[in-house]
């Protein structure tokens, strides 16, 4: 026997056929009736929620969830995911073609390479991916267990790659001639490589630029067979000019000496102290003679430390030109006295 629920209260019977209801309010547009190896739930006079045969539950639009009677989490017709936002969207690759997100907690057999999880900004959907939190421990961490590295994509082209080496490769797939690789921590042919910034654009062309608030004050060019380093000189920058005019006497003050590093005792090279030079040519100069952290620093580098002084010695070459043109003119001053006598 079927159930009809007629008003509010109250059961009765009536046929209950596979095509007819077999549980319906006053009217048809809301209940539960039996098709064809299925159960649907209507309600507005619309199927909202079908289980079929094999049990599996099928919405024909999106799926909403609602909690106190507002929305917390909703899937929608595309398969997008989406918790505390009711309109989830996928992203898209630079050519237009939508990916779809697809998010896999417990992992298949095999892989799944069609796989993402995106998380999309609560003020504007389409700038894309963002991660934040805070605390001491806040960031993101990715775990990978079978040694290929990790890949970072734009659209369809993977922009960072972190390969097994724990090397950074920035615009590059590896250390053959990519451009803009980047070796944190690794080796490259043998040789233990700190840094290294490669481009393929061909001579003449920067590999560094440096600036301040978006203005560039010097770069580091590469010729195909040699680097550059320049820094901002350009006439516009510089006001009040003056010749210099006793470079010999200043740089007679200067005392070039050769030694060798308390680190590296074998070699012997050419230089200056920084505090003696401070006293010749002081912008070539940074920090001051026997000073030392006030705070604990970077590293091992804790309050007391030495700072040690550094020296820029290319500052140096404005004094030596000047003592040099002055010496050249006392040359030519005594060769053209020697001359006159020679011709008496």
């Amino acid at each position: 026997m079927a159930l009809n629920i007629n008003g509010t209260t109250g059961i009765s019977g009536v046929d209950g056929s596979a095509s007819a209801p077999a549980l319906q309010g006053t009217d048809s547009n809301t209940g539960i009736n039996f098709g064809s190896d299925t159960v649907n739930i209507n309600t507005g006079g619309s199927t909202r929620a079908t289980i079929d045969s094999s049990g599996a539950l099928d919405v024909p639009s999106n799926f909403p969830i609602k909690v106190a009677g507002s929305e917390k989490l909703r899937i929608t017709s595309s398969g997008n995911l989406g918790i505390s936002t009711t309109s989830p969207v996928a992203q898209t690759t630079a050519g237009g073609t939508a990916i779809t997100p697809v998010l896999d907690l417990k992992g298949t057999s095999g892989n799944n390479t069609s796989g993402v999880l995106q998380l999309t900004r609560k003020d504007n959907a389409t700038q894309g991916s963002c991660i934040y939190s805070s605390g001491d421990d806040a960031g993101l961490t990715f775990r990978n267990t079978d040694g290929n590295g990790f890949g970072f994509y734009n659209g369809t082209t993977r922009a960072i790659r972190i390969n097994p080496s724990s090397n950074i490769f920035i615009h590059s797939e590896n250390s053959s001639g990519s451009n803009g690789r980047i070796y944190t921590n690794g080796t490259n042919g043998g040789t233990s490589t700190v840094l290294e910034v490669n481009q393929n654009a061909g001579s003449g062309t920067e590999m560094i630029t440096f600036r301040n608030s978006g203005s560039q004050l010097g770069t580091i060019h590469q010729s195909g067979s040699g680097v550059s380093y320049q820094s901002n000189s350009d006439y516009r920058l510089k006001e009040n000019d003056v010749v210099i005019s006793n470079g010999i006497t200043r740089l007679k003050q200067l005392r070039p000496i050769r030694f060798n590093w308390k680190v590296d005792t074998e070699t012997v090279v050419d230089g200056f102290y920084a505090h003696e030079v401070s006293a010749v040519v002081p912008e070539a100069v940074r920090g001051n003679k026997d000073e030392v952290f006030d705070t604990d620093g970077v590293g091992t580098q804790v309050k007391g430390d030495p700072k040690y002084q550094q020296l820029e010695q290319s500052k140096l070459v404005p004094l030596l030109t000047a003592a040099l043109q002055e010496a050249i003119t006392k040359i030519e001053t005594l060769e053209t006295k020697v001359a006159a006598l020679e011709a008496g």
